[in-house]
């Protein structure tokens, strides 16, 4: 069962299924790549010894940054759910005002 927010769910503001697994698909992919190049940046490392780098080194880095991704896009997620329901409030308060102008009872 999904926490309702008044008349709606909370999944209705969240983008599309498919768009999410496709940012968290993207952000993997950059993460493993930008990741392991961030850390030989950092250590400074000259690029004969790019492939001496020790294997956990790279995924550690890859990890790492993927972990700061994740929380950038948790908190974009929370931003875009509250910015949808601040609008739906608006939209269903504008009708309530419309109605009362109206002379409409409230079905």
């Amino acid at each position: 069962m999904e926490p309702l927010l008044d008349d709606v769910t909370v999944s209705s503001f969240l983008p599309p299924t498919r768009r999410i697994v496709l940012h968290i698909a993207v952000i993997a992919a950059v993460s493993l790549i930008v990741g392991p190049l961030l850390g030989l940046y950092v250590f400074n490392a000259p690029r004969g010894e790019m492939l001496t780098l020790s294997l956990s080194t790279g995924l550690g880095w890859g990890l790492s940054f993927a972990f700061v991704a994740a929380f950038i896009y948790t908190a974009w997620l929370i931003r875009t759910v509250w910015k949808a329901y601040y609008k739906h409030m608006a939209a269903r308060k504008m009708d309530e005002f419309y109605r009362a102008i109206e002379g409409e009872q409230k079905d």
